[in-house]
């Protein structure tokens, strides 16, 4: 039951994203980078256009998927992240943001946040043919030895018909 509570109220302080992180004496920093291959959307939850609004515009209020991990890093590889997304876009160009939680093969998390542009494209009869994307991450915190986490880092990606992968690389210190 510990545990479960400290869980809980790890993941309302990364949605809150007020944490104060203070530095461990013998705090390990180190380079991570790994590719995230993209699972399906668990939950979509669309904001229909309004009046006089452009036919081409979706708003996506929450979208959650879990995604899985392969990287050089033996902690990283095999890991299970939990993706908390929300996007503007107009004929697929736009914003996007929001929160991860990476489950380690120990049972320890690490919370963050992350925001982005990105960018459809379409064949001429107007079928998708792609999607490409980028952004910033920041590492805020976790359990376990990542309690304390911070970091930073950045990411790309792209989807096609084949299915959706992002590649990241940063530095993380806990």
């Amino acid at each position: 039951m510990t545990q479960l509570r400290r869980g809980v109220v790890g993941v309302i302080a990364a949605f809150v994203v007020v944490s104060l992180s203070f530095s461990a004496q013998a705090a390990e920093k180190k380079k991570v980078m790994g590719t995230n291959k993209q699972g399906p959307w668990i939950s979509r939850t669309f904001v229909p256009p309004g009046p006089g609004d452009d036919p081409k515009h979706e708003l996506v209020a929450l979208q959650i998927r879990r995604d899985t991990t392969t990287s050089p890093d033996p902690d990283l590889n095999g890991t299970e992240q939990i993706v908390y997304d929300q996007s503007d876009s107009v004929a697929g160009t736009g914003t996007h943001r929001g929160y991860f939680v990476r489950h380690y093969k120990n049972g320890d998390t690490e919370y963050g946040t992350y925001e982005g542009t990105h960018k459809s494209t379409f064949k001429e009869d107007g079928s998708f043919l792609e999607a490409t994307w980028e952004g910033t991450y920041k590492v805020i915190g976790g359990t376990g030895k990542f309690k304390n986490a911070k970091g930073s880092g950045t990411y790309r990606g792209k989807a096609t018909a084949e299915g959706a992968s992002t590649d990241f690389e940063g530095e993380i210190e806990y």
